[in-house]
């Protein structure tokens, strides 16, 4: 029980944490490169409590912060919490990687876990790699789709791709091409 209390209390001082930070900004007002900060609860119709809790910024594998994963289900816990080793955001969508740092469950250290997010405001939707994977760690940057819901708490994915980079499309709508 006082491990418990313990995980569910670091859940709460990231999610605090979390809040409090924000995509960094350059001199212009527009972001300087991506992030993805937010912490969610998972709507689960078991009553499970699933909750996620991210801080990432940066681009690709030089992208940096934390995330926080804990479920709950009756008298079950189970926790873990790492370092982001990648995160790339098309639009809404951000997938990360990170490398397990922490945990109650000690065959989860060292392994690689992938988070994918749909920012759609008050709506999110999450995905995860542990749901196909087979107790391996993934390559960086790869999740699975958003395939859960979120009950409460938001993330916010910002997109950034450095100068004369990016999507094609992209650099075409700013140049009045084709769509």
């Amino acid at each position: 029980m006082r491990g418990t209390k313990r995980a569910l209390a670091a859940v709460a001082l990231a999610a605090v944490a979390t809040m409090a930070g924000g995509a960094a900004a350059s001199a212009g007002g527009k972001p300087a490169e991506p992030s993805l900060v937010g912490s969610v609860k998972l709507a689960r119709a078991d009553g499970d409590d699933v909750r996620f809790a991210i801080d990432a910024h940066g681009l690709g594998p030089d992208a940096r912060g934390t995330f926080r994963v804990s479920h709950r289900s009756g008298a079950a816990s189970g926790w873990f919490a790492g370092k982001v080793d990648c995160l790339v955001v098309g639009g809404p969508v951000a997938v990360l990687t990170g490398v397990v740092t922490d945990t109650n469950l000690p065959e989860l250290k060292g392994l690689r876990r992938g988070i994918t997010v749909y920012d759609n405001g008050k709506h999110d939707r999450l995905g995860y790699s542990w749901v196909i994977e087979d107790g391996k760690s993934v390559p960086k940057c790869l999740s699975s789709a958003p395939f859960e819901r979120v009950e409460s708490g938001d993330f916010e994915a910002v997109e950034w791709f450095p100068p004369a980079q990016g999507p094609k499309w992209t650099n075409e709508a700013q140049k009045g091409g084709a769509e």
